[in-house]
């Protein structure tokens, strides 16, 4: 009020600050806005843009809700995410933004959210309601547009896609939400948002250019920019302003636009029948495959997630929930070679030596590597049950196997690698050979420097290099019987043999085509994969894994500072937040674990568990294969895992786990 002895009434303030209205806006109208009350439900990507759009066009009657604090996770999207606010309720914050705009705006809080107890509250009265809910929160977002249909109050929602925003009315005398989403009782709520996400946005233009393996129903998680939340806020707060004055133009649903300043598009119309219309049936059919369907197979879904203050004691359904993220961590061949025992402050995690007795499994350090993953599993799902957590290695391996525990203590963060502990799979498709970048790959160096372990990277023409050597180890593979009927029995030829051992590898899951499926079937015994040999057969596998290295964006090697067994647990923890790190930044990665297992066994119990031909190619191998990572020391370092990463397709076939009962140490 600078310059101003006396303090300004509503009105006066309203005619100096919004002048420059006039000629859009007549005085009358602009009087109208500012009597009008506007409901808006979230403060976040776009309820808080919503906000201060509406807020400098002259509104100053609200009812806001949000029970949430802003977090750094927001800071790209959300109006009010600053430095400052992390932490702070997005309510309190957005209002007193709001108020320093104009100090005569009025907010009705609601700092619950909106809710079934208080809807009728939170609407009554409204002129208009501008949806910002989350889009996530399907259930509320129903239940208000269906009740503030019965109260005769219009709806706005308007959807950041992409670099777009996508927007509907709903009037009280066009078809209701369920109708246009064709929403029915029964259904999934992964089936609910796809509906919601297809009505919202028919022409998915937005669809060109996202990167959809970064969405993920299951999740409740998708990419969102600033930029569309602010198209959105003016595009909701021009219909709001045409709805409150009652000026033409209002285009209730079916109909629909989509602006896409980044394409340089826009489009509109009526989508007839809403998300009943054929054509829609038709793209909801085939979302549902490439959104839904990979999902439900992937393998191993999260265990229900518990309510927590993170306080002891640690209930029964929390620890199942720890040992759900354990188990969900990889072992070789999906051995699963871990039990697990709940203590009052912590999990203990025990090796099972006897599930992974192969030749790969030199002194059980395959087993250690994978009770390691296990234990850093656990570690990140305490963090969002409200636990701290620090895994602890005994001092000696003893007896009873006991590799590592996770102790917790009351009080602790969530890390956001723990929303991808049940994404995180191998992938052994082909990768687009796209070269991984060093911003990449100095974020998973800095993941795995946590435990001073360090990764080695060969990129661009080195990793022809590389096929050919993991070609003739895994030559070596195929010719020994013993690893031959190891890897066959934990092939799950079946789907019902794989539900019902829920552990191995499915046979879907190795994606050799039906030419390869068709070949491990007929060489399933070992003399008929001996002919296979003879013949030059064998070799055809070998080339499938050379053919993935040379399709990738990098190959990676990954080293602990020892040999001892705590190195190779600490390693599986390392690689375990390397993988999540990977599956976070939505790359994809495949262990190829010939060439480091047969050399830990060199070294370890020297040659003489390969055959003479095998022991000449692998000294051969050794000299070619250490040229290609100079930096490492392969005299003092132990070779956790070599692996090859990238960008490439979806697994839709994952592999399976046992129920958290059958890994549970009485």
């Amino acid at each position: 009020m600078s310059g101003h002895a006396m303090p300004m009434t509503a009105r006066e303030f309203q005619d100096l600050a919004f002048a420059r209205n006039h000629g859009l806006i007549s005085i009358d109208e602009q009087d109208a806005i500012g009597r009008a009350i506007v409901a808006i439900p979230g403060m976040g990507g776009v309820g808080g843009q919503h906000l201060i759009s509406l807020v400098r066009t002259g509104f100053r009657n609200f009812r806001l809700a949000d029970p949430d604090t802003f977090e750094l996770v927001n800071t790209n999207r959300q109006f009010g995410a600053t430095n400052n606010s992390v932490g702070r309720s997005k309510l309190t914050v957005m209002t007193e933004q709001a108020q320093a705009i104009n100090p005569h705006v009025q907010v009705e809080p609601f700092p619950e959210g909106v809710t079934p107890a208080n809807l009728d509250t939170f609407l009554r009265g409204a002129d208009v309601v501008v949806d910002s809910l989350d889009f996530f929160a399907f259930d509320i977002r129903r239940k208000l547009f269906m009740r503030a249909r019965e109260l005769g109050i219009p709806v706005i929602t308007a959807g950041p896609l992409g670099f777009s925003t996508a927007v509907l009315v709903f009037t009280p005398s066009g078809m209701s939400f369920d109708e246009y989403f064709d929403i029915r009782e029964g259904m999934s709520q992964e089936e609910c948002f796809l509906r919601f996400a297809l009505g919202l946005s028919p022409r998915g233009m937005h669809f060109r250019y996202i990167d959809r393996s970064r969405v993920s129903l299951r999740r409740r998680k998708g990419p969102s920019a600033y930029i569309a939340c602010q198209l959105c806020a003016g595009v909701a707060s021009t219909e709001a302003v045409r709805l409150v004055l009652g000026r033409p133009g209002v285009r209730p649903v079916p109909a629909y636009l989509q602006f896409d300043p980044y394409l340089d598009k826009f489009c509109a119309g009526r989508l007839l029948g809403g998300n009943r219309n054929p054509l829609q049936r038709l793209k909801l059919a085939v979302a549902t495959k490439f959104l839904l369907s990979r999902g439900e197979r992937n393998g191993h879904q999260p265990p229900s997630k518990p309510g927590s203050d993170g306080r002891f004691p640690v209930s029964r359904e929390e620890f199942r929930y720890l040992i759900g993220a354990a188990s969900a961590a990889p072992s070789g061949d999906n051995a699963q070679p871990w039990k697990f025992r709940t203590l009052p402050t912590g999990l203990a995690v025990h090796m099972v030596p006897e599930a992974d007795t192969s030749f790969f499994n030199i002194r059980q350090i395959a087993t250690l590597i994978a009770c390691g993953a296990a234990a850093e599993n656990a570690a990140l799902a305490a963090g969002t049950l409200g636990y701290g957590a620090q895994v602890e290695l005994p001092d000696t391996l003893d007896s009873g196997g006991l590799a590592a525990t996770v102790n917790l203590t009351e009080g602790g963060t969530e890390d956001p690698l723990a929303e991808v502990i049940w994404e995180r799979c191998t992938n052994r498709r082909l990768f687009k050979r796209t070269i991984v970048s060093d911003g990449v790959l100095e974020r998973l160096q800095a993941e795995v420097g946590r435990f001073g372990c360090r990764l080695h990277t060969v990129r661009g023409e080195q990793l022809k290099s590389l096929a050919r050597l993991v070609y003739q180890a895994d030559r070596i593979r195929t010719e020994h019987r013993g690893l031959h009927e190891h890897f066959n029995s934990m092939v799950r030829f079946t789907e019902e043999e794989a539900l019902e051992k829920l552990d191995g590898l499915p046979l879907k899951n190795l994606y050799g085509g039906a030419a390869g499926e068709a070949f491990l079937k007929l060489t399933r015994d070992w003399e008929r994969m001996r002919v296979a040999n003879a013949l030059g057969f064998g070799r055809i596998v070998a080339s499938h894994s050379a053919e993935g290295i040379v399709n990738s964006g990098a190959a990676c090697l990954l080293t602990v500072p020892g040999m001892a067994w705590k190195d190779f647990v600490t390693g599986g923890r390392a690689l375990q937040r390397c993988w999540l790190k990977l599956t976070d930044l939505g790359l994809a990665m495949q262990p190829m674990t010939a060439v480091t297992l047969f050399r830990l066994r060199w070294i370890l119990e020297g040659q003489g568990g390969f055959e003479a031909k095998h022991r000449d190619m692998l000294r051969d191998l050794w000299p070619k294969f250490d040229s290609l990572f100079p930096e490492a020391d392969f005299r003092t370092e132990g070779q956790v895992m070599l692996f090859r990463i990238g960008y490439g397709r979806a697994i839709e076939h994952g592999t399976y786990r046992k129920a958290v009962e059958a890994a549970l140490l009485l």
